[in-house]
């Protein structure tokens, strides 16, 4: 029998400012422990990728994200450890309920990075939250007027 493939949503948080947040997960978390990673998690059965981001975002920084756009599907780059996966990564522009903060036990900490310091992060799950950040600041987001 196959094992499914697990399905994430994860928000690259972007103000105008040009920072991003970005959340250092938990040393406890079973995948990228003490990394710094999008707010988001697991899509549950049944659940459709956006919901599950609202879902994750309310749960995780205590806001509602009224402005997202899809900005990748990332394939799980070590499979071997943390299992198979794919992560969708979306940019949150626009949402309701004051500033993002931690309000669960997934992360430590959030902070808001310039997307020069994202690029000199040693422990970032993924290389390219960068390249994406800066896609989403340029106005260059798939599906965007």
């Amino acid at each position: 029998m196959q094992s499914r493939i697990a399905k994430t949503v994860g928000a690259l948080f972007v103000h105008r400012s040009g920072e991003v947040l970005l959340g250092l997960r938990a040393a406890w978390k079973a995948s990228w422990p003490l990394h710094w990673d999008t707010i988001g998690g697991r899509v549950e059965d049944g659940e459709g990728l956006e919901e599950a981001l609202v879902r994750e975002i309310q749960e995780e920084a205590g806001v509602t994200p009224t402005k997202f756009c899809l900005l990748a599907i990332v394939r799980e780059s070590r499979p071997e450890i943390y299992g198979d996966a794919l992560h969708h990564v979306y940019a949150v522009t626009g949402w309701e309920g004051g500033e993002p903060s931690n309000v669960s036990d997934e992360h430590t900490e959030f902070r808001w990075f310039s997307i020069g310091d994202m690029r000199t992060l040693t422990n970032i799950v993924d290389p390219d939250y960068p390249r994406l950040a800066q896609q989403a600041l340029s106005g260059d987001e798939p599906g965007t007027d």
